[in-house]
């Protein structure tokens, strides 16, 4: 004879997660909506700064609005820069300063293919590669429809 009572606890649980993943999608569906939309709004007052805002000495751009509700003084359309190396371009630049050799470093590092080969040559175990390999899990939360 079958336990009612699990089976009332079960369908309780069902109904709760049920709750919940309504409220997971809702919330999911609002963020997403906020996010776009703050965007939007985000690009018009970077259009005002640029179209009415005086630069200063560092690049930025600022906009006066004093809005007292939020103690906002001004927009500021800050400028943030940061340098990206170019490899090409400094491999061209050394190179033709006969500055390579004096600016390359050799990095040991191993190689994952030929740890491969050497399992497949039967070099290494299972047990071997399942510790240089080990698993890592992640989970993600998906809605199937």
């Amino acid at each position: 004879m079958p336990d009612n009572s699990v089976d009332a606890l079960l369908d309780e649980q069902l109904e709760i997660v049920k709750g919940e993943v309504r409220q997971y999608v809702a919330l999911k569906d609002q963020i997403d909506s906020l996010n776009k939309r703050k965007d939007d709004i985000k690009g018009r007052i970077f259009a005002v700064a640029e179209n009415y805002g005086e630069p200063t000495d560092k690049g930025h751009i600022v906009f006066p609005i004093n809005e007292e509700t939020t103690g906002t003084k001004s927009i500021v359309k800050q400028r943030r820069a940061s340098k990206v190396f170019n490899e090409e371009r400094a491999d061209t630049v050394l190179t033709s300063k006969s500055l390579k050799e004096r600016c390359v470093k050799t990095v040991e590092v191993l190689d994952e293919d030929a740890i491969m080969a050497a399992y497949y040559e039967g070099l290494l175990t299972d047990s071997d590669i399942d510790s240089m390999f080990p698993e890592k899990v992640t989970w993600a939360l998906i809605l199937e429809k």
